[in-house]
């Protein structure tokens, strides 16, 4: 099997494990639990996870050169907050919105590239319109949905766009199970760094910890690895191209768990969202295309 199919097929399988993640998120912040209540042992527990696996698999992929190890280090920074604000907003929006509005995130990412010298065209302005317009649509102009949650979950699209950046630019090169050990290490760390300076309701029950060990095992531990393997196969750009495949997985686990519906005006944002994701990613596969 190629490297491009085999990409494609890890990326696929991300997503549909990613897919599931808000959902259940959802359910342990209804629950009453506090949002790092619940990410941080998802964390501790992910790491432990990874590290076990690559320590009793393939334990020469534990080690990194400094420079990668610097770089991962900044990826897992920046997805410790990504994250924490990821959180914050599903608690104040229902997880559909929530994901509608993350998924901008790969216009925001080609618009970083943009800024890394490739130059900004009508197509691209065309693409910012229809995006913004659609999270405007979703947000229902901020009638229905909490506005702080809908600027959470834009500030978590930019931060996960940056994120994105970095494993594209700088960690390509490096085996997705180093870096995915790496930036989860490094990730929890801030999380736990974060940890003190909030005080959770209670202790964690049922529900909470079952949410706990679906999103560390099945968010971290499997997704992550499938990510960046993907990443490495077929780069960021082209592994946003699956993007919709994992919103529309999204919305629908909202609607079969949650029982969450989105109106009509939030439909057509949607579609306009999506939209401009297709656009964003469709003209980077035919510049890569061009360029080989």
């Amino acid at each position: 099997m190629e490297d491009r199919t085999r990409g494609f097929l890890w990326a696929v399988f991300a997503s549909v494990c990613l897919s599931t993640v808000p959902a259940v998120v959802k359910i342990g912040l209804t629950d009453g639990a506090d949002p790092l209540q619940l990410l941080v042992p998802r964390m501790v527990l992910g790491a432990a996870l990874l590290w076990l696996w690559i320590g009793v698999t393939r334990p020469q992929r534990l080690r990194i050169e400094p420079r990668g190890l610097r770089y991962c280090a900044l990826a897992g920074g920046v997805n410790a907050v990504n994250l924490l604000l990821f959180y914050l907003g599903l608690r104040r929006v229902g997880a559909s919105v929530a994901i509608l509005i993350f998924s901008i995130y790969p216009a925001l990412l080609l618009l970083l590239l943009h800024l890394r010298g490739e130059s900004v065209n009508r197509r691209d302005l065309l693409r910012l319109a229809l995006a913004l317009g659609g999270i405007y649509l979703v947000a229902e102009a901020g009638g229905a949905a909490d506005p702080i949650g809908v600027a959470y979950m834009l500030a978590c699209a930019a931060l996960y766009a940056v994120y994105m950046l970095v494993i594209h630019t700088r960690l390509v090169s490096y085996p997705a199970s180093t870096t995915s050990l790496w930036i989860v290490t490094f990730l929890t760390c801030g999380v736990l760094a974060m940890r003190p300076w909030v005080t959770a309701p209670g202790p964690l029950g049922p529900t909470g910890w079952g949410v706990v060990i679906w999103s560390a095992v099945v968010g971290i531990t499997i997704a992550r690895v499938a990510t960046m393997e993907g990443v490495r196969l077929i780069g960021g750009a082209e592994s946003a191209l699956l993007l919709p495949v994992e919103t529309v997985l999204s919305v629908a686990w909202a609607a079969l768990i949650l029982g969450e519906r989105i109106s009509a005006s939030q439909t057509a944002g949607a579609a306009l969202i999506l939209t401009s994701v297709l656009l964003a990613t469709a003209l980077r596969r035919r510049r890569m295309f061009w360029r080989t």
